[in-house]
C-alpha cells in the first residue's frame, strides 16, 4: 500500500475503535431494537490483494483493493429507520482499485435508505423493507462515470444477543454509470443475497 493509504487505514481504524470504546457503556445496557431514538451501526474496512497464477507461475501483475463501507441508521419513530448506506455489497462505500500497472480506479457510492422494520410479538425478529436512493461514481484518470442509482432491500433482522443483530436480506439495485452528456442509462443491474451483522444502541 502507498503510505497515504496506510495512514488513512490507521486513522479510520483508530476512530472506529474510539467510537466502540466510548459507546461500550451504553451498549452494555439492554435496549429493544426498532424503537424511537435507537441507532444502528455497521460497516467494514478491508484491504485485499489479488495475484493471478497460470500453470503454476505467479503473475507479476496484481490488484489491490481498499474499501471503506460505514452504514448508520437512526429510528425517527418506532419501526421507521432513516439510514445512510453504501451501495452494492461487492464494492460498497468508497473503494480504490490499484493495479500494479496502469491507473487506479476510485469507486464511490452513497445511498439514503429509509426503511420500515416490522415489530412483531417476537422481540428478536424484525422483518424489514428498505428503499435505496443514491449516487454512484467511478473515476480513472480523466474518465469519470456517474449517476443516480436506486433499488431496494428486503429481509429480516434477528437480535442474536444484547445490542447485536444478524441480518438476512436480498437486494436489487440499478446502478447508473453515465459519462457526461449521455441521455440513456449505462451501468448495471445488481442482485445479491447475503448475511450481515450490526450493532444497535
Amino acid at each position: 500500500l502507498p503510505m497515504n493509504h496506510t495512514a488513512k487505514i490507521l486513522v479510520i481504524v483508530s476512530v472506529v475503535a474510539l467510537l466502540f470504546a466510548s459507546s461500550s457503556a451504553t451498549m452494555a445496557q439492554e435496549k429493544q431494537f426498532a424503537t424511537k431514538g435507537t441507532t444502528e451501526l455497521a460497516g467494514t474496512i478491508s484491504y485485499s490483494n489479488f495475484t493471478m497464477v497460470s500453470n503454476g507461475e505467479t503473475s507479476d501483475n496484481d490488484l489491490s483493493i481498499f474499501t471503506l463501507a460505514p452504514q448508520i441508521g437512526y429510528f425517527i419513530t418506532d419501526g421507521f429507520e432513516l439510514g445512510l448506506g453504501t451501495g452494492i455489497a461487492l464494492l460498497p462505500g468508497y473503494s480504490v482499485l490499484s493495479p500494479s500497472e496502469g491507473e487506479s480506479t476510485n469507486i464511490f457510492q452513497l445511498f439514503l435508505a429509509p426503511s420500515y422494520n416490522l415489530r412483531t410479538e417476537n422481540k428478536s425478529l424484525y422483518p424489514f423493507l428498505e428503499a435505496q436512493l443514491g449516487y454512484t461514481s467511478t473515476s480513472s484518470g480523466d474518465n469519470t462515470e456517474s449517476g443516480f442509482s436506486y433499488g431496494g432491500r428486503v429481509g429480516v433482522k434477528i437480535v442474536a444477543a444484547n445490542n447485536f443483530l444478524i441480518t438476512f436480506s436480498g437486494q436489487y439495485l440499478l446502478i447508473t454509470l453515465n459519462q457526461e452528456g449521455e441521455d440513456e442509462r449505462d451501468g448495471l443491474n445488481y442482485l445479491t443475497v447475503g448475511v450481515g451483522v450490526s450493532g444497535f444502541f
